[in-house]
């Protein structure tokens, strides 16, 4: 715990600023975010990856703040609502997918065994 707080600090981030900004939920966290905290972690971010490829670290009178304060929460909160929510207007649930639905297999056949053939 100390070594990540260290590490965090010596580049100037925050714990939240470490999220895989790909993941669906993380994504619609960061279209939630307001334009002052999103504006704060791109420039921690572009800020830390000069210090690094510059082996440097941030001078220790701007290394005193808690990297551990999680100021994206309540936005992966609502993008997770925001998901659930979704899925349950559209009825989807992962377990649904069924292979084979009245004329319709699960990739869009209408006639049975026309692309899949067993020789």
């Amino acid at each position: 715990y100390e070594h990540l707080v260290a590490e965090l600090r010596g580049l100037g981030l925050m714990l939240d600023d470490q999220h895989n900004d790909k993941e669906p939920i993380v994504e619609r966290a960061l279209e939630l975010l307001p334009h002052d905290l999103m504006v704060g972690r791109y420039r921690r971010l572009m800020r830390a990856q000069e210090m690094f490829a510059k082996k440097s670290h941030l001078p220790l009178a701007e290394q005193n703040y808690d990297p551990m304060i999680p100021y994206m929460a309540p936005f992966v909160e609502e993008a997770k609502f925001q998901f659930q929510e979704e899925q349950e207007l559209l009825q989807f649930h992962p377990w649904d997918r069924r292979l084979f639905s009245g004329n319709t297999t699960g990739l869009g056949e209408t006639t049975p065994n026309s692309t899949f053939m067993s020789w």
